[in-house]
């Protein structure tokens, strides 16, 4: 229980001390624990982001250089598992959890611990993957992260339908928690196949696949657009609800049958062609309505959000903007092959929608809520080393595709690299340094304890 000392040194004998009054500074408590709460758990997945990062610089290093204390395999695997389980999953669960907590200001421990079990199981596979890549430490703790998606996936749909939240949060934030557990079934095929050496690459490809697709343009996407149109609840800011349902669902009725695009390197059945093209084109047409909505209230949504939250989530809406069209063109397969076959490509397209769309949102959704401190010169490094390494990537895909190499690449990729490390180093540096610690609720001078 938070307990509020020191508050205008009020003595017990004040009589003009009212019960209202003290209700109210109890219920400031309250409001201020759940901020600090979740400040706490946006600042520990931004020290994951900070380590998922410097992974990516050590690979982009060991590349050109020797670097012989580490594998290049494990420590590949290390840096995307704890991508996804360390840095976005725990980033989204802290933003649901501080959108669902509004309504009363509490935070019940369930939560609590489910962060704290999410944390275990992703610096175990941190940690067991450098050393051992697949192996049975690491496999133990991948499975540990899915139970704590299991645990937590329940519990918040549970919650959720009890809430007041509007219902295109409710639709997307419900969708996002069905995608993030359906895409188990990768990890799971994929532990299949391995343990029982089935040499199928296509197999083994497309179950990894499986994961990505539901991950990114499940999990990811629609926990983003749930936090977006609870922005916009909470901004005030008006738009039509109904519209909002419709994008939904478009998008969700898309999305499953969308996973056919990530199997047309395997020159399947004409059928599973055709399911991926209908699909493409309905994300066409549900992006397509979602830009739509976001130009007719672009004023009001520029007037009412901080600048750098305005600037982050543009350059989020550009790279989603890219994502979509760059799925749909998949299909032609002149360009599927492009896209499939060149794996700078493939690597460019994954950080496009990790780093350039969901990672800005988020970086720009707790600025906004003031769970982060602004840096300008921090996030600039950042942007900056974002854009170039998108830059760099293609440029080599379109040496590689004319048949000639780029030999500098590695190190243009590297100091790409170096520049995001730094930029969220100095980043996370400054939450430490110049992060609001009073929370919301609080007048000056005020001292709270737990």
């Amino acid at each position: 229980m938070t307990k509020v000392i020191d508050l205008y040194e009020v003595s017990p004998v004040d009589h003009n001390f009212s019960r209202s009054t003290l209700l109210l500074l109890q219920k400031d408590a309250m409001i201020s624990d759940r901020f600090q709460q979740c400040k706490r758990w946006a600042l520990l997945s931004l020290l994951n982001f900070v380590l998922v990062s410097l992974a990516g610089t050590l690979l982009r290093y060991k590349i050109s250089f020797s670097l012989p204390l580490l594998n290049y395999r494990y420590l590949l695997n290390a840096h995307s598992h704890f991508a996804f389980a360390g840095w976005v999953s725990m980033a989204i669960f802290t933003a649901f959890v501080f959108i669902l907590s509004e309504e009363h200001g509490v935070i019940g421990n369930t939560y609590r611990h489910q962060f704290n079990l999410g944390q275990i199981a992703n610096f175990g596979m941190l940690i067991s993957f450098i050393f051992q890549g697949y192996a049975a430490i690491s496999i133990s703790f991948s499975v540990l992260s899915i139970i704590f998606s299991y645990w937590f996936a329940w519990r918040f749909s549970r919650d959720l339908k009890r809430s007041h939240l509007s219902l295109p949060v409710k639709y997307f934030a419900s969708a996002a928690l069905f995608f993030y557990v359906l895409s188990s079934i990768g990890p799971f095929l994929l532990g299949y196949i391995l343990s029982h050496r089935i040499f199928d690459n296509n197999l083994y490809h497309n179950a990894i696949y499986l994961f990505l697709h539901f991950q990114y343009n499940g999990w990811f996407s629609f926990g983003v657009l749930a936090i977006f149109f609870h922005t916009l609840h909470t901004r005030k800011i008006p738009f039509d609800e109904k519209k909002g349902i419709l994008i939904f669902k478009v998008l969700f009725t898309a999305c499953i049958p969308a996973y056919c695009l990530s199997l047309l390197w395997t020159s399947p059945p004409v059928w599973v062609f055709l399911l991926g093209a209908l699909a493409g084109l309905a994300q066409w047409i549900g992006a397509a309505m979602l830009l739509q909505l976001i130009m007719h209230i672009r004023k009001d949504l520029l007037a009412a959000l901080p600048r750098y939250t305005s600037a982050c989530w543009m350059l989020s809406l550009f790279a989603f903007s890219v994502k979509i069209l760059l799925q749909g063109l998949s299909v032609v397969p002149a360009l599927g092959r492009f896209a499939f076959g060149i794996r700078p490509v493939i690597i460019g397209y994954l950080h496009l929608v990790f780093l350039g769309f969901v990672s800005f949102f988020l970086i720009g959704f707790f600025l906004s809520e003031k769970l982060y401190a602004f840096g300008r010169t921090a996030l600039f490094l950042f942007i900056a080393g974002v854009l170039a390494n998108e830059v760099f990537l293609l440029l080599q895909g379109l040496f590689a595709l004319s048949g000639h190499g780029w030999g500098n690449a590695g190190i243009y990729l590297l100091a790409a690299s170096g520049m995001m490390f730094a930029g969220l180093l100095l980043f996370l540096i400054r939450q430490f340094r110049y992060g609001n610690l009073a929370g919301p609720g609080f007048p000056a001078g005020a001292a709270v304890k737990s």
